[in-house]
């Protein structure tokens, strides 16, 4: 309690001092009023962005494709480079982006590592050792029952967008981003799951040794007459992503939004009803959810956009900007297709019981399908471009069956361990097999959030939110197998296995934003995640984190 008293009185102070610099204008607040001076910072994650007004009207793009993808690279690659950027022009324009991001986590819990990629929160009740056969709290429960704190810097990005001149019509664009983020699974101090044994660490993780990654690669054609075409790996259509992203200073994903980035070929084409109304189709083929997959998973697209009613926003921690209001509907179909092999051949008791009228080679293909509708609505929307006392909201809401994968990590602490064979390859949490019968989980998600920009030009805002992830079948699987025999996956910081599956998982949050200078951006959060589980327990871990950003 001491521990947790002086970090919130420490928090409460960073806070206040925050509030106050927000209340004062700066050196280089000056500079702001001069448009020409300030430079807009923009990332692929904030694509309806548009640069502050100039004194001369900029030209007008013969394209006039008014996508996600073209304005994104209308933003990062406009006829003339806003100061700031680092741009080598030619016959081909190059633009350089990104940020240094650094970050301090609060837990109350070690429920996670520094992101906690839509794992549950977790106590000496619901991990694997967490307490001993006669109940008492073992040195791994109290491990997991106690605070943490961490530092990283693996969500820093770099990125690169091309263009080349108009062809007869045809433009094409590039982008190539990279980050340092590590996967789950990884200690913040080294080593993985089988520390829960009490074996000693093998050094620093991937936190302190991260590895450069792939975010986006990919090539956007736009033609003349027959839409765009983009090629390469990209935010998935399923959920339109990324405009989904609710403003959180957690590093997403977090609870209850679509996100992924698919390897896919992509087509869409935006139809003007009116200069400002616009309805854009889309449909993708992509990157199926496992490498025994036959069949690419197919995603549709729907949504209308208005773009003489912009709200100020902001995409997850980066992407601020100006975006139309927008109402989108998608829908996701994915194959699973395998075998179930010989339930002989498992050691789990549990698994050969349930399985056990499965014959060997017994295969199963089905298909799932889930749907998604996303809006974004400017409530008290930006007036003659100029941000500042604008209010926003943003919400999604999502169902279907086996789509748990367009969740990165989503497993609902399952292992996969009532699945045989080659259903053993398919991610976590996307079905079972029981007896022989294909069952895939139920996902339902949805998330709520409300921005306001203070009339400090939307230097300063908050924002507060909602969100949750659940399986609607899974507490019915569990009654039939037992909950204890449904769990089994590990923690994304390698310290235990969860006992049981877990079937929702609700993340409350409020947050405070400022830019403290065109470049410089600081966000504070408190936020709660509370997770039921299959076993009628609760597990609760308050955090607070705070992150610093320098755009370049």
């Amino acid at each position: 309690m001491r521990k947790t008293r002086h970090v919130a009185i420490g928090l409460s102070v960073l806070a206040a001092g925050v509030l106050a610099l927000a209340t004062q204008k700066p050196v280089w607040a000056a500079s702001l009023d001069n448009p020409t001076q300030v430079a807009d910072n923009l990332t692929p994650d904030s694509p309806y962005s548009k640069p502050q007004p100039v004194t001369q009207a900029p030209p007008v793009d013969p394209d006039r494709l008014n996508s996600e993808i073209h304005n994104s690279f209308q933003n990062l690659i406009p006829d003339a480079p806003p100061p700031g950027y680092t741009s080598m022009v030619g016959k081909w324009q190059t633009m350089m982006y990104g940020f240094v991001q650094f970050d301090t986590v609060y837990d109350s819990s070690n429920s996670f590592n520094n992101w906690p990629f839509n794992a549950g929160a977790a106590n000496a009740s619901t991990v694997q050792g967490g307490r001993t056969s006669t109940g008492q709290l073992s040195s791994l429960g109290a491990t997991v029952d106690h605070n943490a704190m961490g530092f990283d810097v693996n969500n820093s990005r770099i990125g690169f967008a091309l263009s080349s001149p108009v062809y007869n019509g045809y433009k094409i664009r590039a982008l190539l981003e990279m980050d340092f983020l590590a996967n789950p699974g990884e200690s913040q101090y080294g080593g993985s799951i089988s520390q829960a044994a009490g074996s000693a660490g093998s050094g620093p993780g991937y936190l302190t040794n991260p590895i450069f990654r792939i975010r986006h690669f990919f090539m956007d054609i736009t033609t003349p007459d027959f839409g765009n075409f983009l090629l390469g790996q990209y935010w998935s259509l399923f959920g339109w992503q990324p405009y989904n992203i609710y403003n959180s200073v957690q590093i997403a994903p977090g609870p209850g939004t679509l996100y992924g980035r698919f390897p896919q070929a992509r087509w869409y084409k935006i139809i003007h009803l009116t200069d400002d109304s616009h309805i854009e189709v889309a449909g993708s083929v992509q990157m199926p959810p496992a490498e025994t997959s036959g069949v690419p998973t197919f995603v549709e697209g729907i949504k209308y956009a208005d773009t003489g009613w912009m709200g100020e926003g902001m995409i997850g921690d980066t992407g601020k900007g100006q975006f139309p209001l927008a109402i989108g509907f998608s829908d996701i179909q994915t194959n699973y297709d395998g075998y179930l092999g010989n339930p002989g051949t498992t050691t789990n008791s549990s698994t050969k019981q349930v399985n056990a009228a499965n014959p060997a080679g017994q295969g199963f293909n089905s298909f799932t399908s889930a749907y998604a509708i996303d809006l974004w609505l400017p409530i008290i929307p930006v007036k003659d471009g100029k941000p500042g006392n604008n209010l926003t909201l943003t919400a999604e809401y999502s169902y279907g069956q086996g789509d748990a994968w367009q969740f990165p990590n989503l497993n609902y602490g399952t292992s996969g361990g009532l699945n045989q064979g080659s259903a053993a390859v398919y991610p976590g949490g996307t079905f079972f097999i029981n007896g022989n019968a294909f069952v895939p989980l139920d996902t339902r998600s949805f998330n709520v959030d409300l921005q306001y920009y203070f009339p400090d030009d939307a230097h300063t805002s908050i924002a507060v939110g909602l969100a949750q992830t659940d399986a609607t079948n899974l507490q019915s699987i569990a009654n039939t197998v037992g909950a204890y025999n449904t769990g089994g996956a590990g923690s994304t910081n390698g310290l235990f296995k969860y006992s049981a599956a877990w079937t929702a998982n609700t993340f409350a949050f409020v947050d405070l934003w400022h830019d403290f200078t065109p470049a410089v951006r600081a966000g504070l959060e408190y936020g709660q995640f509370d997770t039921l589980y299959t076993t009628g327990m609760n597990a609760i871990d308050n955090r607070v984190m705070m992150s610093w950003f320098y755009f370049f």
